[in-house]
């Protein structure tokens, strides 16, 4: 009798703690809308880089020419007003891209 009641309290509390992982979709290789697993995933993930990139790439500013007035700074960097830009060479062309305060970013290092 102990021995029972031992057990139905372990079903019960196994029961009640039990976690669920979702609908399980079984599928006849015959079947004419079979979804591929395997090319879903990798659909998603090419999403997801994709949208991480278009974000990446948001929040790079570039430019093909500094406005008028930049300043060049002994570390090879310009400053046109608050904003500083490092020079880059691209498919030979020369493009710069927006970066941080270099006397900020310097402070904040040490």
């Amino acid at each position: 009798m102990m021995r029972r009641l031992n057990y139905a309290f372990i079903t019960m509390f196994l029961l009640a703690f039990s976690a669920t992982a979702g609908p399980i979709i079984v599928q006849k290789s015959s079947d004419p809308d079979k979804v591929d697993a395997f090319e879903l995933q990798k659909e998603l993930l090419e999403q997801h880089l994709w949208q991480e990139q278009l974000r990446n790439q948001a929040q790079l500013q570039w430019l093909k020419e500094l406005p008028i007035g930049c300043v060049f700074n002994a570390t090879g960097d310009y400053q046109c007003g608050l904003n500083w830009y490092r020079p880059y060479r691209y498919q030979q062309q020369q493009l710069y891209i927006q970066i941080p305060d270099p006397e900020t970013t310097r402070r904040n290092t040490h």
